[in-house]
C-alpha cells in the first residue's frame, strides 16, 4: 500500500465555475453507506439547497457491516440506526428526510457489474434518474479503494444507459482515496479535471452533519472492538473548508473521438456494434432506406460508413455514393464488400476536418454525430448545409440512449439541425433511435 499525496493531488484543483453551480436546479448524490454524502460533499449540498436546488441522495447499501460483532447492535438494529443518523446528517445539510431514498443494498457485499442482483439494481436507479432528470450527479469515484464505492459506480453508467436522450454532468468525489490508496488507484487526471469547492462557510454544518453519524465516529457501539470508526485523521481530509469533485473526460467526454479509440474497437472485433449480424441493425437500417424519398440520387454521402453493411444499401439509390470512415480497419473491410462496384469510393478520414467538398443530393449520416465535441458538429453542419443541394436530402439516424464514451446524445445531434432552414419530412423515434429526414428548399 502506498501514501496518497494529497498536496500534490489538491494542487491539480482548478476553481468550480460558480455560474456552473448557480444553473443546477437537479442535484443526485449516490452514497454507497451513510456518512460518504457528508463527507465527500456535505459543503456542496449545503450549498445547492441554499440555492434552492432540489437535492435528492440515494443511500445505495444499508450500512448494517460497520460493527458485525456487536451483540447490541445485531444487523438490523444496526442498520435502522445508521439510517436513522443520516436521516439527523442531511437534515443538518437542509435536506428533509423525504429526500432520502434507501436501496437497502449488503453493506459490503453490494452487488458489482455482472454480479447477482446487480441488473435489479441498475433498473430501480434507472426509474429513479428517468423521473428525476438530475442535471448533476454525485458519485464515488472509480477506483475508490472499497469494493461497495466501486459498484456503486458501475450502478450509476449501467442505469445511465437505460435512460433516453439523458446526459447529466457527472462529479466523482474520493473517499478511501485518500487513505487506502494503491498504486492502480491513483487517478490520471487531465488538467482541469479535478474541481475545487470553497465550503469554508459551511464548514460548521458539514462538521454537525459528520457528527450526527455517532456510529461511526464515537464508541456508541462498545462491544464490538474491532468495529469501524472514523478517525479524526480520517475526518480530517473532508474539513480543509474546501471539497474536491473530479469531472473526468471519461464520464464527462467532450471532445470528437479519434482515430485510436476506433481502430482499436475494430482491432478487438471487426464487427464491434454486430452490423452483419445484429436484427436491430437490420431492421434500422431497412427503416433507413425506407424512409429515403423515392428517386435515384446523382451522387451521395455516407457519413461513417464502417463495414459497408448500409452502404451496400445505400448504393441501390445512387449513381454514386462516396462512403467514408475514420477507421481504416473498417474501411477494409467495407471495400472489400463492396468490391467491384464502380458506382462506390471511399475516403478515409472524419468530419469535419476530412469532409469532401462537393455537392450531394443525398446526405446520410447514421451512428456517427454524437462521437464529435459540439463544436466539431456545428462545423460539420455547416459543411453539410453548404454542400447539399436544393432539393437534396439529409438522413440522420442515432441511437438515444447515454453512452459514457460519447461527446454528445443523439438528440443532441438531431435537435441541432432543427431551425437551421430545412423542411422536416419525417421524423420517427423508436425505444432505441431516433431518425429524421430533411429536405433542403430552395
Amino acid at each position: 500500500m502506498m501514501i496518497f499525496d494529497k498536496a500534490a493531488f489538491r494542487s491539480l484543483a482548478v476553481s468550480v465555475d460558480e455560474k456552473f453551480i448557480n444553473q443546477i436546479k437537479r442535484c443526485l448524490v449516490l452514497a454507497p453507506h451513510p456518512d460518504d454524502e457528508s463527507l465527500g460533499c456535505g459543503g456542496l449540498i449545503r450549498i445547492l439547497v441554499q440555492k434552492d436546488c432540489e437535492v435528492r441522495v440515494i443511500l445505495i447499501t444499508d450500512g448494517s457491516m460497520s460493527h458485525p460483532h456487536s451483540v447490541t447492535y445485531p444487523t438490523a438494529r444496526l442498520a435502522d440506526l445508521r439510517k436513522t443518523e443520516m436521516i439527523t446528517a442531511l437534515e443538518r445539510l437542509g435536506l428533509g428526510a423525504e429526500k432520502l431514498s434507501c436501496y437497502e443494498s449488503a453493506d459490503s457485499a453490494m452487488p458489482a457489474l455482472g454480479e447477482d442482483g446487480f441488473d435489479p439494481l441498475s433498473k430501480r436507479l434507472k426509474d429513479d434518474l428517468a423521473s428525476f432528470l438530475p442535471q448533476l450527479i454525485l458519485v464515488p469515484y472509480e477506483l475508490d479503494p472499497h469494493r461497495d464505492h466501486r459498484a456503486t459506480f458501475q450502478l450509476l453508467f449501467a442505469a445511465l444507459k437505460k435512460v433516453p436522450a439523458y446526459k447529466p454532468v457527472i462529479w466523482e468525489y474520493p473517499i478511501w482515496l485518500y487513505e487506502n490508496a494503491m498504486e492502480s488507484d491513483l487517478p490520471q487526471l487531465e488538467p482541469g479535471e479535478l474541481k475545487c469547492l470553497d465550503i469554508i462557510e459551511h464548514l460548521m454544518h458539514k462538521r454537525a452533519a459528520i457528527d450526527a453519524h455517532q456510529s461511526q465516529t464515537t464508541r456508541l457501539i462498545h462491544d464490538d472492538p474491532k468495529g469501524f470508526i472514523l478517525t479524526e485523521n480520517m475526518i480530517s481530509n473532508f474539513l480543509t473548508g474546501n471539497e474536491y469533485f473530479m469531472e473526468r473526460k471519461k464520464s464527462n467526454p467532450t471532445d470528437t473521438l479519434s482515430k485510436e479509440y476506433f481502430e482499436t474497437l475494430y482491432g478487438g472485433n471487426p464487427d464491434p456494434w454486430s452490423f452483419e449480424t445484429s436484427e436491430y441493425e437490420k431492421s434500422k437500417y431497412e427503416a433507413t432506406i425506407a424512409a429515403i424519398p423515392e428517386g435515384k440520387y446523382a451522387e451521395a454521402l455516407e457519413i461513417g460508413c464502417s463495414i459497408g453493411v448500409l452502404t451496400q444499401m445505400l448504393s441501390r439509390k445512387c449513381d454514386h455514393l462516396t462512403a467514408m470512415d475514420i477507421s481504416e480497419t473498417a474501411l477494409q473491410k467495407a471495400r472489400a464488400r463492396m468490391e467491384g462496384d464502380p458506382k462506390v469510393s471511399f475516403i478515409h478520414g472524419g468530419i469535419p476536418t476530412d469532409y469532401p467538398m462537393q455537392n450531394f443530393n443525398l446526405i446520410v449520416m447514421s451512428e456517427v454525430g454524437y462521437y464529435l465535441s459540439k463544436e466539431d458538429l456545428l462545423k460539420a453542419r455547416v459543411l453539410i448545409l453548404d454542400t447539399l443541394k436544393t432539393d437534396g436530402i439529409l438522413v440522420l439516424v442515432h441511437w438515444t440512449h447515454f453512452v459514457a464514451d460519447y461527446p454528445l446524445t443523439g438528440d443532441e445531434v438531431h435537435d441541432s439541425f432543427e431551425n437551421v432552414g430545412l423542411s422536416h419530412i419525417k421524423g420517427e423515434r423508436t425505444d432505441d433511435y431516433r431518425l429524421d429526414v430533411y429536405q433542403k428548399q430552395g
